[in-house]
């Protein structure tokens, strides 16, 4: 309904304009109003035409009406105000929406966007592969996994990438620790360094490792050689680790990208190579952090990218001072890569510790690729865990943090998933173990899943009670007369359900896959409040059948939602 009379008012448009030829014609964006006098939608087309017409924006809103062919589901419209046209449309008209969502099931709400998807890079989570996945991982990736849906939904190809930091000083550490497990295991006597991972995770890892390989052999070794054979072993263990948790919660990578691989091609040394053609390379010095006292600061001449000609504070080194090449080499290289692969969009998602770095790799793309604003960086918030209010302490299995997957198995991965997307990603969540767990309507998992439950529940009783078969199985929705549908509660569960696929396309475009969750909370709190206040099934007949299709049409929309949200909608509960 929204597009045809967008079709229309644009049409009208182009006629008022055909005097013209050279004016810009406005796009035609429709809004409810907030107040249901003001009619079911208002347009502000009229102002925008007021200094190329030279007539008054009233003027012109007149004309439009005057032009305008309006589909036959419209019963008037008016000019509010400085030129508002408010558009009234007749009795129970958009209900035939209930028709569509019922044909079109799964796909409601998803479209097709063939002309302006884009192949889309979407990096997220890419904790470095040295212990388990906490909480915080956790949130980034419900957060990356919603969005590569919603993008779906709106017809982009999307692939799911992680990048596996297995290059640097912490996959020393990693080693190190495994190998001091391993001759624990073996009963010797260990002393374990501060810097050493704790957590059971290493034991286990350690356990796996002495299957694998012969001990003597490895002791017998010097540290390097002895270190190097058992490096990739531990960074696998912890893979497997991780995509144990991610799988937890339903989440599964397209690509695992490994930055030794990326070390090990020669790719980071290439990319110096070409940025040193390319003229945006110098050796130079920096001056000493900004907001620190460094009183024996001295400055040590370095390889630097112009990172400044492209929007960045100050350049950036490419090597360090023994000739290795930087983090932030590797990863410009990383996303050069991408580009490379034919990806027309980048998207990341890091955590909020990371913004200070955002600016830096966004210049060097621009560099390299002469493209604003790549990637595009969504900065995810902690997530602060409690119990009952309560800070929740650390967990033995890692040792200095609560992992996912302990948090996953208290409290299931609807839960975790559910509440990881109800707020913003800039907005700190609180997120309670024990509220998570209840099942009332303070728990907001439960309170959409029960909306949905509870209408299977209705279909099936109506069923009990003699309701036409096909009815409550969607074969036979043709014929229903959707007039009778004008309880105050009803209109409003129709004019929600119209709303799914701009939330979806609203998503898309901002990047704010969290849309979704509330739009399904809302769908979910007007169901109830129809529900507390109608019956479904009645001796009206005509009523019936409505009111049956219209709250098949709410647990479709329902389950659609949180389909792309990644959350179950179970029959029963």
């Amino acid at each position: 309904m929204k597009q045809a009379l967008e079709e229309a008012l644009q049409q009208a448009l182009l006629t008022l304009l055909a005097e013209h030829p050279d004016a810009s014609v406005p796009a035609v964006v429709l809004n409810r109003p907030k107040q249901k006098e003001h009619g079911d939608y208002a347009a502000n087309v009229a102002m925008p035409l007021a200094r190329i017409l030279k007539r008054s924006p009233q003027q012109i809103a007149a004309a439009i009406l005057e032009t305008v062919v309006w589909p036959d589901a419209v019963e008037g419209a008016e000019i509010a105000g400085p030129g508002f046209i408010n558009i009234r449309l007749k009795q129970a008209s958009e209900a035939t929406v209930l028709k569509t969502i019922i044909a079109a099931g799964e796909q409601y709400g998803r479209v097709d966007v063939a002309a302006t998807a884009e192949k889309i890079n979407l990096e997220f989570v890419s904790a470095n592969p040295t212990g388990p996945m906490h909480v915080g991982h956790g949130r980034g990736a419900v957060v990356g996994d919603a969005l590569a849906n919603v993008l779906m939904a709106v017809g982009h190809d999307v692939q799911r990438e992680y990048y596996i930091n297995d290059a640097g000083a912490q996959i020393g550490v990693l080693t190190n620790s495994v190998w001091l497990r391993m001759q624990e295991l073996q009963g010797e006597s260990v002393e374990f360094p501060d810097g050493a991972y704790p957590g059971e995770y290493i034991i286990q890892i350690a356990r796996e490792l002495l299957l694998k390989h012969d001990y003597q052999a490895l002791k017998a070794m010097d540290e390097s050689g002895r270190l190097k054979a058992i490096s990739q072993d531990a960074i696998d263990g912890n893979m497997t680790m991780i995509r144990d948790d991610l799988a937890a919660i339903g989440i599964n990578f397209d690509f695992f990208f490994s930055e030794q691989d990326l070390h090990s091609s020669g790719r980071v040394t290439t990319l110096i190579e070409q940025l040193q053609a390319d003229g945006v390379v110098y050796r130079g010095t920096l001056p000493p952090p900004k907001g620190k006292e460094v009183s024996d600061y001295r400055p040590v001449e370095q390889l630097l990218f112009r990172t400044t000609d492209f929007g960045d504070d100050v350049d950036r080194p490419l090597a360090k001072q023994d000739g290795t090449a930087t983090y932030f080499a590797a990863d410009i290289a990383y996303h050069f890569d991408k580009h490379q692969r034919g990806f027309d969009r980048m998207i990341d998602i890091w955590g909020a510790d990371h913004g200070g770095y955002v600016k830096r790799v966004q210049a060097a793309m621009k560099a390299l690729i002469h493209r604003e604003a790549q990637p595009d960086v969504i900065l995810v918030q902690m997530v602060n865990l409690t119990r009952d209010g309560k800070p929740v302490k650390m967990s033995k299995r890692a040792g200095t943090f609560v992992t996912l997957r302990e948090v996953v198995d208290e409290v299931g991965s609807d839960a975790v998933r559910f509440n990881f997307m109800t707020r913003r990603v800039e907005s700190q969540l609180d997120f309670d173990l024990e509220a998570a767990k209840k099942k009332n309507d303070e728990n907001p998992v439960y309170y959409v899943q029960y909306a949905y439950a509870r209408i299977q529940a209705i279909l099936r009783k109506a069923l009990d009670e003699g309701v036409d078969a096909e009815l409550i199985s969607g074969s036979d929705i043709a014929n229903i007369d959707l007039s009778v549908l004008t309880a105050h509660e009803e209109q409003r569960l129709v004019s929600h359900m119209l709303a799914y696929p701009d939330t979806l396309k609203k998503a898309a475009e901002r990047l704010e896959a969290y849309r979704v969750a509330t739009y399904v909370m809302r769908l979910a709190a007007d169901f109830h409040s129809f529900y507390h206040k109608n019956r479904v099934v009645s001796d009206d007949a005509a009523l019936t059948a409505a009111r049956v299709l219209l709250i098949r049409s709410v647990a479709q929309v329902i389950s659609n939602g949180l389909s792309i949200l990644g959350v179950s909608a179970p029959e029963r509960m």
